[in-house]
């Protein structure tokens, strides 16, 4: 089980990601910036106009025993989160709650 002492301070993710093991998974927590999606009817003249954007927690979990980068895409899942120390608290249960079925996943 993952907990929320054994991840970095928020701060941390702001730079780099952070990658960790737990009894059969591989995850990943990443800072991201995403578009955001406007609200009611989409204006086809505002195509030039700058999108808005969100920083957000991106949380992935993959089976062992390969890192991120080699093992296949259709072996690893992901949700976003808010970049808050709620958010971090999210991710970690949602990975927990994830933990089995991939683990089962390992080769």
């Amino acid at each position: 089980m993952i907990n929320r002492p054994e991840l970095l301070a928020l701060e941390f993710y702001k730079l780099r990601p952070f990658k960790g093991s737990d009894k059969g998974i591989r995850y990943m927590i990443q800072k991201d910036v995403v578009e955001i999606e406007p609200e009611g009817e989409k204006d086809q003249t505002e195509e030039d106009t700058p999108k808005e954007t969100k920083t957000v927690l991106t949380a992935f979990i993959w089976p062992e025993p390969f890192c991120f980068e080699v093992t296949p895409d259709e072996q690893k899942g992901s949700k976003q989160f808010d970049f808050s120390e709620e958010g971090l608290c999210e991710a970690i249960a949602w990975l927990n709650e994830n933990h089995d079925a991939y683990a089962q996943k390992k080769q």
